[in-house]
Parts: C-alpha cells; sequence; structure tokens
C-alpha cells in the first residue's frame, strides 16, 4: 500500500510540474504574442501613414504632370509639322515674325495656366 501511495504523490507531482511548465509556456506566448500583435499595429500606421503620404504628393505633382504632357504633344506636333515642311515653314517665320512671335507667348501662357 505504501508502494501505492508513493505512486500516486509521485504521478500527481510529475502532472502538477508539467502544469506548471505549461502554464509558464503559456505566458510567455501571452507576452509574445501582445508584442508581436503591438509591433504589427504600429507597422500598419506607418504603411497607413506612407499610402497618405504619397497620396497627398500624387494629388501636387498631377497638375504639373498634365501640363508637361500637354506641353510634350504640342511639341511633338511642331517637330512633326517641321520635319514635313521645313522650307515652307521657315518661309512663313521669315515674313510673320510678329504672329509667330504671338504664338509662341501663347504656348508659353498655356503652359502657366495649365501649371496653377
Amino acid at each position: 500500500m505504501l508502494k501505492l501511495a508513493s505512486i500516486q504523490t509521485t504521478g500527481i507531482s510529475i502532472l502538477i510540474i508539467v502544469g506548471c511548465i505549461v502554464l509558464f509556456v503559456a505566458f510567455i506566448a501571452l507576452i509574445y504574442m501582445i508584442i508581436a500583435y503591438r509591433k504589427i499595429g504600429i507597422v500598419a500606421k506607418k504603411i497607413d501613414y506612407l499610402v497618405e503620404d504619397m497620396t497627398y504628393k500624387s494629388e501636387l505633382l498631377s497638375p504639373t504632370v498634365e501640363a508637361l504632357t500637354k506641353i510634350s504633344n504640342f511639341i511633338n506636333l511642331l517637330e512633326s509639322l517641321i520635319n514635313q515642311n521645313v522650307d515652307s515653314l521657315t518661309q512663313y517665320a521669315d515674313k510673320n515674325k510678329e504672329t509667330v512671335s504671338k504664338f509662341i507667348s501663347k504656348l508659353k501662357d498655356a503652359a502657366k495656366t495649365e501649371d496653377k
């Protein structure tokens, strides 16, 4: 009977030790999860701020990009016209210097108004 009682107390003490170890591991895992979720929250906020900042900056840059696109389209159009009609354009520019300078000033004004 004495052996049976010592075996039972040994088994109970082993269960208590295993239970303490499990509780300790669960406590460490809980602390780790809390720290991990806080870090995930911090990273999520930083990503949100980054996306918000990029959206704001892209809204500021979009009028400038549109103005540059229109100016480049005008330049491409003028370049193609010049390449096709070099002789007639040079004769027209020589004869109508005032008209050409007005056209250039209108292009500059259009670029300025699109930039605002």
